[in-house]
């Protein structure tokens, strides 16, 4: 509903037009009237006036000059002017200052009904496109704000092969989310690996923390280069370099040794950096394939930066080797028949590219190294699979592309099998990283003694216990501490102290307030609860 405001100083001009017309077809709430500016100016204090009709010749301020003030104070109000004079000079003025129309005393009130439900339209349309604007300008905010969560997805996705890397799926995601690139731009992989935390953090501050780190990774690896830092649910962190041929490899290794140092003394973070090499987006899961690979291999260097160039130029293939890491990516995924279906068109393609007998042992070690990879990061053991080492049944269908084929579905068809019958089986390593944690809760323990009694790189095994457990390696030590001290406080009257110690916690202080944080109680509260049951 829209108010009105009639003014004239003339009585019977107000009075024709409020009580003359019948304004119920319109949706006008109420009509004020006023008999010159001040008073005029007034009302527009006291309630909201959408529509002005007013005498332009008045004395003291002429409606000229109130509109002069109207658009200043209430520039939403339209203003339709009344005159006995035909005076260019006033119509002029009325156009240049915005009035929505200009009428001649005597009015007709059909003529002035009329201007004022176009002046209502005109309102009615104006709030309308506000509306919208403001609308617009809301999700046009938030989509804003979740572009980079959407970019992190759209990478997840690509990584996974829930998105294929093919022009037809890349081009309108990189459009939609404004990503520098073109279909044939290759990206430089870096996986960032956090090895320690040195200081104990729980499940969430650990999440905090490694959301830091995150964000350092954008500003410090990534600076004014196109690109961006992603955080895989399994623990995975990598940045994407959109741009690599514009930066060289001394600069790159720079910013990843100042970030690793930057890590270490802001964030209580010890990382590690492994570069990897210019790649098409459809070898993006190879290629991190390849960089985890170096992350699990190395166990004795810790706070440092590796390219992959350096560390495993040797396993290079030819152009026509097989992706083999993303064969094992669909086997740990369950996709037999889509796996089936690369390995014949694999084996088509290379009976018409006449491979020699040195590719074809190339191929046989790479393919049952990823299979035993796998296994291994799902703490299978091979002799479970193959209890009558019928891999080795490779060796002998080397002369043969028929043989080889064969040999392959067999293979990777018992390890699928295997995988999914045992998909819901607890991890061995775990339970032996369990029963470790349990023999030495009055040790020193750390994460890097627990990986290593494993053979495990220590970031590795940290993303792997949490993936099995849901808890950080950290958070399930201090369980079992606390609940063998909540044992020993109920059941014995051993000193408190000594308590703490057997459980590992020399600083007794230290003890009480992390006793009582996570049970509410002091190790004395506890004990004189508990014991008196």
């Amino acid at each position: 509903m829209y108010n009105l405001l009639i003014v004239d100083d003339e009585e019977v001009a107000i009075r024709g037009i409020a009580h003359g017309i019948d304004w119920s077809s319109l949706p006008i709430a109420d009509i004020h009237s006023a008999y010159d500016a001040e008073e005029a100016r007034q009302i527009f204090q006291d309630h909201p006036v959408h529509i002005l009709i007013s005498d332009i010749d008045m004395p003291k301020e002429n409606g000229i000059e109130l509109l002069e003030w109207v658009n200043d104070h209430f520039p939403n109000t339209e203003t339709i002017f009344l005159t006995g004079h035909a005076d260019f000079k006033f119509a002029q003025q009325a156009v240049r200052l915005g009035s929505f129309d200009y009428l001649l005393k005597p009015i007709d009130h059909a003529v002035l009904k009329d201007r004022v439900a176009k002046a209502i339209d005109a309102i009615r349309e104006r709030e309308e496109e506000e509306v919208y604007r403001k609308t617009y300008e809301y999700y046009h905010d938030q989509w804003h704000r979740q572009v980079p969560l959407l970019v992190e997805r759209f990478w997840l996705d690509v990584l996974h092969l829930r998105i294929a890397a093919v022009p037809r799926e890349l081009e309108p995601m990189y459009r939609l989310y404004g990503i520098g690139l073109g279909t044939g731009d290759p990206v430089l992989p870096l996986l960032i690996s956090i090895e320690e935390w040195k200081q104990d953090w729980n499940a969430r501050d650990e999440e905090i923390m490694t959301y830091a780190l995150k964000n350092a990774a954008a500003e410090l690896l990534l600076k004014d280069q196109p690109g961006h830092v992603v955080h895989d649910p399994s623990g995975m962190l990598f940045a994407l370099l959109y741009r690599p041929e514009a930066e060289t490899p001394e600069r790159l290794t720079a910013r990843c040794e100042e970030f690793v140092r930057k890590c270490s003394e802001y964030l209580h973070a010890v990382v590690s950096c492994y570069i990897g090499e210019p790649i098409r987006v459809g070898a993006l899961r190879t290629a991190m394939d390849s960089l985890a690979d170096m992350e699990r291999s190395n166990v004795g260097k810790m706070g440092k930066v590796f390219r992959l160039a350096a560390f495993d130029r040797e396993r290079k293939t030819t152009a026509a080797a097989p992706n083999l890491q993303e064969w094992a990516a669909l086997l740990e995924q369950g996709k037999k028949a889509e796996l089936r279906r690369r390995i014949e068109l694999t084996f088509d393609r290379l009976r018409a590219e006449r491979v020699d007998h040195a590719f074809m042992v190339n191929y046989y070690f790479g393919l049952v190294h990823v299979v035993f990879q796998l296994l291994q990061r799902r703490s299978i053991s091979p002799e479970v699979v193959y209890p009558g080492r019928e891999w080795r049944d490779g060796e002998h269908a080397l002369k043969s592309l028929g043989a080889m084929r064969a040999w392959t579905t067999a293979f990777t068809d018992a390890a699928a099998e295997h995988l999914q019958s045992h998909s819901n089986e607890a991890s061995n390593t775990i339970v032996r990283v369990k029963q470790f944690i349990e023999r030495h809760l009055k040790t020193d323990l750390n994460r890097e003694a627990i990986a290593a009694h494993v053979y495990l790189n220590p970031a590795y095994l940290s993303r792997l216990f949490r993936k099995e457990t849901g808890q950080s390696l950290t958070d399930y030590t201090v369980e079992l501490r606390i609940e063998k001290a909540k044992r020993e406080l109920a059941k014995t009257n051993v000193k408190i102290s000594d308590i703490a110690i057997s459980v590992g916690y020399w600083n007794f202080s230290h003890f009480s307030k992390l006793f009582k944080k996570l049970t509410g109680l002091t190790p004395q509260e506890y004990r004189k609860r508990y014991q008196d049951i």
